[in-house]
């Protein structure tokens, strides 16, 4: 049986959290120690912290876009769909 993880291969740290994942640095470090229940449950808290905004900044978008001319992205997010069996987004 294979570990459940939201890693998607961007693995990048910014003010602690993984851009591609959302994950803590910490949750990262550890998550081969995590029980499945706890891994679960970071990764439906990632979920819902994605369906309301994400982890990142979004004035951070909108600093980015302004030093390079260039729109800043709508700061409304989609909805984000779990394609984990047995999750519904509600």
């Amino acid at each position: 049986m294979s570990a459940s993880s939201p890693c998607i291969s961007i693995c990048e740290v910014d003010n602690g959290r993984c851009i591609g994942c959302g994950r803590t640095e910490t949750e990262i470090a550890e998550w081969r120690d995590y029980p499945e229940e706890k891994r679960l449950a970071i990764m439906d808290r990632l979920d819902e912290e994605a369906t309301n905004g994400g982890w990142i900044d979004a004035g951070a978008f909108a600093q980015a876009a302004s030093a390079t001319g260039d729109a800043a992205p709508a700061s409304t997010p989609a909805k984000v769909q779990s394609n984990r069996p047995g999750t519904t987004n509600a």
